[in-house]
């Protein structure tokens, strides 16, 4: 093989392990894209029915979650694991959540989310509202496994490495 064969190969194989690291965060942009719609949606309606509390905290959330998805971006070309913008932003997105779930039935949920006319309308809230706290706990769970070495890429990501193929 060639020196210049040699050189090819080493990028592909580089590529390839930069390729599987940058896969360990899929499940977590995947949530984070659904996470920035939903405080998307919240933030224009805030906006148009004219309340400033939720108008705020949607746009905080909005914008923390903003940060964190170019932590996330970032890790195409960072290798460490650390993502202390993307964990502090699911922590303060699973409180919100918790919060927010409560408040669908109390009277300060109409501040909250002034869309809300009917108890049909907090159940469906509600229920977003509790997707979204189980999606949270999965991803704190899935950030920890990943800063650990827990999660089934960084065997994989070790295996490639020894192995040049």
């Amino acid at each position: 093989m060639t020196k210049k064969d040699q050189s090819l190969e080493q990028k592909k194989h580089d590529m390839s392990v930069r390729s599987i690291n940058f896969s360990r965060y899929l499940m977590i942009r995947y949530f984070s894209a659904a996470f920035l719609f939903t405080n998307l949606f919240w933030l224009v309606f805030a906006i148009c029915y004219k309340d400033i509390v939720a108008s705020i905290i949607s746009g905080l959330l909005f914008v923390l979650l903003l940060v964190a998805s170019v932590e996330q971006v970032s890790k195409w070309n960072v290798r460490n694991t650390d993502l202390k913008f993307t964990k502090l932003y699911y922590q303060l997105q699973l409180g919100a959540n918790v919060i927010f779930a409560i408040g669908c039935y109390l009277p300060f949920g109409k501040i909250l989310f002034p869309f809300m006319a009917t108890n049909d309308v907090a159940n469906v809230i509600f229920t977003i509202l509790v997707v979204g706290i189980l999606g949270s706990i999965l991803i704190l769970r899935r950030i920890s496994n990943i800063q650990n070495g827990r999660d089934k890429y960084a065997r994989a990501i070790k295996t490639f490495e020894s192995n040049r193929q």
